[in-house]
């Protein structure tokens, strides 16, 4: 019914919560399948909201001493969550789990072992089907998971709960129900008590079906993620700083490609954002239409727009704002991504030098003798509206413009004013 994963050399840490599942794959563990590990532990989480759990807690402790198993019990404290008359069951897996975490990292083991069965699974998969939870996610648990410094292992993943009760019945394993499992409240609960049972009743349908369509749904899923891999590696320009791609190239990719790639690229700021499947359908319109430019969302730490031919994903510059520079010495300044070499030549010429960032109505002069807006020369550049902001507009003290980051410099003064730009460039130049 077992089905080691691990290495007799690896430690196992169990997690149990006193129902029959953990109980019996503890049992088992201990009598049948000592050979096939190094050390085994086990963790209880005590979350104090039943009169049994104090109880429950005191047993595991004498049944793990009583076998010579290291046994470590957290209490969890879950009262700001019902005061405030929410679901419980995500906070407290959420807390579990960092608890786990911190016990794995004292004891460096190998393997977190949870007692879910094929029921735990089909369950799930059900949950996250009518959830909508199947389009950027497996809709199912994997036999091994990994965490940050470990694995969590669930070998009981094909072993259906009635083998589970078979083997507790012949072995005489003690366990304790939690009888909040009867009560539908929760929607794992109703699925697991009401609507698998009403479904199996019917011969026609069979919920074990479930598991084929996990499996076509990984193979999609593998499928998706190589073609956002070649995808990525072929279209998509990577820096520090941004993230480049052609909007012709991905409007040719399928929908749950694109969620992909742009996953991908948004992990590259921030661990903590996940773009809903609605936004990415709203974005994805605006990318395919005629628009040149359009923001698709802001963050604190990062920016995604459409700019022109482009779909841009630029890490976030600090708001503070950008001070004019009054130039008197000749030298190299430092003005936001530009380092710009002003000559004693043209301090002679010009007098007072500024360096500053656009003003609207800016113009500058051309060569016919006209005057071009600046703003109007940005956009004939293709100057992402981000970058605009930061440009250098370098003038005389009269408000004379003599250059525009690199788009313009007044010919007589070319030898006069040295621009690089330190950025990455996105038609920004």
């Amino acid at each position: 019914m077992l089905e080691p994963m691990w290495k007799s050399s690896d430690d196992l840490v169990l997690a149990v919560s006193t129902g029959i599942d953990s109980m019996v794959l503890l049992h088992q563990l201990i009598h049948d399948y000592a050979h096939t590990y190094r050390k085994l532990a086990c963790v209880h989480v005590n979350h104090g909201l039943r009169s049994a759990s104090d109880e429950e807690a005191i047993f595991i402790q004498q049944y793990c001493h009583k076998h010579d198993i290291p046994i470590y019990i957290h209490q969890l404290d879950l009262s700001d969550v019902v005061n405030t008359g929410k679901s419980i069951q995500n906070d407290a897996r959420e807390r579990r789990y960092q608890w786990f975490d911190s016990v794995m990292q004292q004891l460096n083991a190998d393997y977190l072992v949870t007692a879910h069965h094929q029921d735990d699974q089909l369950e799930t998969i059900f949950y996250r089907i009518f959830t909508g939870r199947t389009s950027r996610s497996s809709i199912g648990m994997h036999m091994f998971e990994p965490r940050a410094d470990y694995h969590i292992v669930r070998p009981f993943i094909h072993t259906t709960k009635q083998s589970i009760q078979k083997y507790q019945h012949e072995h005489q394993v003690p366990y304790y129900e939690d009888e909040s499992n009867a009560h539908n409240d929760y929607v794992r609960n109703d699925i697991r008590n009401r609507i698998l049972p009403t479904i199996e009743k019917n011969t026609h349908l069979q919920p074990q079906q479930l598991l084929k369509l996990f499996d076509i749904q990984e193979t999609a899923q593998m499928l998706i993620q190589q073609q956002a891999d070649h995808f990525i590696h072929h279209h998509v320009q990577v820096t520090e700083r941004q993230i480049i791609i052609s909007r012709n190239d991905f409007n040719k990719e399928l929908p749950h490609v694109k969620m992909n790639i742009l996953d991908h690229c948004f992990a590259q700021f921030s661990e903590r954002v996940q773009i809903s499947e609605r936004a990415y359908q709203d974005w994805f319109e605006k990318i395919e239409s005629s628009v040149a430019q359009t923001p698709l969302m802001h963050t604190n730490e990062w920016r995604a727009d459409v700019v022109y031919d482009k779909l841009i994903i630029i890490a976030q510059p600090s708001h503070e704002t950008v001070e004019k520079l009054h130039i008197t010495h000749p030298g190299w300044y430092a003005f936001e991504d530009y380092r710009i070499y002003i000559t004693q030549q043209l301090l002679e010429m010009g007098g007072a030098i500024s360096i500053r960032t656009r003003y609207n109505g800016d113009r500058v002069a051309l060569r016919s003798g006209h005057h071009k807006k600046v703003s109007r020369l940005m956009i004939d550049a293709k100057v992402p509206a981000l970058l605009r902001q930061r440009m250098p507009i370098i003038e005389t003290s009269n408000g004379h413009i003599l250059a525009v980051g690199l788009l313009y410099v007044q010919e007589a003064y070319r030898d006069m004013i040295h621009i690089q730009y330190l950025g990455d460039d996105i038609n920004g130049k």
